[in-house]
């Protein structure tokens, strides 16, 4: 590797991880309003975005700095035709479950993956190298980072109500205020079977990691209420 390369391998690694961290702001605060896809995808994406940009930056340093006769062929393009069909491979494996989103994380990791073998293909080892580093960084250290810091926890809750109560969403959210959780309006679906009306939608909670009791206390607080019969609730997770 020639010093140029050198010298373009760490600024490269300093950009993306300048981008890394920027696409942690921009996570944490939808993660912090309780509607993030993950931190970590926004991470994901924002570091692969910032790789293939520079390594466009640089065509002289391209396949080891050597001239080869392409034939009028654009590496630009072949790079592109791989994220995009890379994309379409994780958008398959994206799942909707109610309320909840899977997949979104392994559906960036692999199309990041993608940025590493570009980076390989064209001879950047030390920027691959990195960027393998940083991807580590974002699927195994930043949701540590983020447990211990305040977010607002979505949690998927399923209401029945007693025969002959009629749920009204004002009502409702002023039920849960009272206890310190939240409703947001758009999450908001009602069902009725002919003898009850049954609500589904989210619950909004302040949390951190010292809050290990979250899901017990959010039941506590909805057993409490004389109109509910019974519920359900789990974590919606939507990363």
């Amino acid at each position: 590797m020639t010093v140029a390369a050198h010298a373009a391998g760490l600024w490269m690694i300093a950009n993306m991880l300048l981008a890394l961290l920027l696409g942690w702001v921009v996570g944490y605060e939808r993660y912090f309003s309780g509607r993030a896809a993950g931190s970590q995808v926004y991470c994901l994406v924002c570091v692969t975005s910032c790789a293939v940009t520079l390594v466009a930056g640089y065509p002289s340093l391209w396949y080891w700095g050597e001239a080869h006769d392409t034939g009028g062929a654009d590496p630009t393009r072949v790079v592109g035709a791989i994220l995009t069909g890379i994309g379409f491979l994780g958008a398959g494996i994206i799942v909707k479950s109610g309320l909840s989103v899977r997949g979104l994380t392994t559906a960036a990791s692999i199309w990041g993956s993608s940025a590493i073998g570009i980076l390989v293909g064209v001879g950047f080892y030390l920027p691959a190298i990195g960027l393998t580093a940083l991807f580590v960084a974002s699927v195994s250290l930043v949701p540590r980072l983020e447990h211990r810091l305040p977010a607002h926890v979505a949690i998927a809750a399923t209401l029945s109500f007693r025969p002959g109560y009629k749920p009204r969403a004002g009502e409702l959210r002023s039920l849960l205020a009272a206890r310190g959780l939240a409703m947001p309006a758009d999450s908001l679906t009602i069902t009725h079977d002919g003898e009850h009306f049954e609500l589904q939608c989210l619950i909004f909670a302040n949390s951190t990691s010292a809050d290990g009791e979250l899901m017990s206390r959010i039941a506590s607080h909805l057993a409490e209420m004389a109109e509910v019969q019974g519920f359900t609730v789990a974590h919606s997770s939507r990363a």
